[in-house]
């Protein structure tokens, strides 16, 4: 009985990482690399102005392969590393604001269209759709004071 016992413990103790893993409300950040991010945005100059509309983005600087920056919808605020959580490191690998589908992307806009570097898909506050991303994105600190906006880490 004690054997019993013991192996019905070792099973449990060795499934539990995996009962964990599968639940999707405890997904993590992969190891995405960030850089320093310093960004200072005025929304009262005319080239941020657009910013200031909710459901609006724009591409900055910084961090290792750029800064997107998200007005949602419900005026909510958010600042990702650009790398997907999907091989951040690969050269392809760059999040795009896909604005029609109210999503961001892992890939390249060409002339003809775009080009997708994984099936990756993130909703706007950076967590995945679908695609081989499991985790999500790298987040900066972003904060507002009345018309200025700055991000950080």
């Amino acid at each position: 009985m004690k054997k019993l016992y013991i192996t019905a413990v070792c099973f449990l103790a060795a499934m539990l990482p995996l009962l964990h893993s599968c639940n999707d409300g405890n997904r993590v950040t992969e190891q995405i690399p960030t850089g320093p991010v310093n960004i200072n945005i005025d929304l009262n100059l005319p080239t941020y102005m657009n910013l200031s509309n909710p459901g609006s983005h724009g591409y900055f600087d910084g961090g290792v392969k750029g800064v997107v920056i998200i007005h949602d919808y419900d005026d909510t605020w958010y600042a990702f590393e650009r790398g997907c959580a999907f091989e951040p490191l690969s050269t392809c690998s760059k999040i795009w604001v896909d604005s029609v589908n109210i999503q961001l992307r892992c890939g390249t806009p060409t002339s003809t269209g775009f080009q997708p570097c994984c099936s990756s898909k993130f909703t706007y506050a950076g967590f995945p759709l679908e695609g081989e991303a499991r985790g999500r994105l790298a987040r900066y600190q972003i904060q507002r004071n009345g018309n200025a906006i700055m991000v950080f880490n």
